[in-house]
């Protein structure tokens, strides 16, 4: 499957990469998935057996200028700011890293949102930062393995076409 996901996601980006590097609305064919587009935002949300239940992974292209330092304080900024406002008890930020995969920047931080109604989402949100397109990858679940599980599944994808040059 991972092949078939790689293989379709390089067809789309080889077919809609012109010679001006715009940043386009991506997405993947993902078994067991149901895919939603608004606004240039990707919403995958888990439909079958395959994936976690009450999963939800989403893509967008975002800038590619962003240093792990600026990516940290902006989403402390966002933990301290919504922390006990509305139905968020409780927000905290964690393991803040950078790493590079296949020559493409992955910048990625861990959120927990304790809820009202006593229940938690773990979220794993990231920017994948190619030569000249950088897109913002996040997963959602209640629990933090599925998170996890779910962000490296289509983190591979979003490397490759992220590494894909327009020049």
């Amino acid at each position: 499957m991972i092949f078939f996901v790689r293989w379709l996601a390089l067809a789309l980006m080889l077919g809609l990469a012109g010679p001006a590097a715009a940043q386009e609305t991506i997405a993947l064919a993902v078994e067991g998935w149901r895919i939603q587009e608004h606004d240039g935002v990707t919403t995958y949300r888990c439909a079958s057996q395959r994936c976690a239940a009450g999963s939800v992974v989403k893509q967008q292209p975002h800038r590619p200028g962003l240093t792990l330092a600026e990516f940290e304080n902006h989403h402390r900024e966002l933990a301290k700011r919504y922390s006990s406002t509305g139905n968020m008890r409780a927000v905290r930020i964690a393991e803040p890293r950078q790493r590079t995969m296949e020559g493409v920047r992955v910048l990625q931080i861990s959120r927990e949102v304790d809820w009202t109604d006593n229940t938690t989402t773990f979220t794993v949100e990231s920017r994948v930062i190619g030569p000249d397109k950088s897109i913002s990858l996040v997963s959602d679940s209640p629990k933090r393995e599925w998170t996890a599980n779910n962000f490296e599944g289509f983190l591979r994808s979003l490397v490759a076409i992220a590494g894909i040059s327009g020049r």
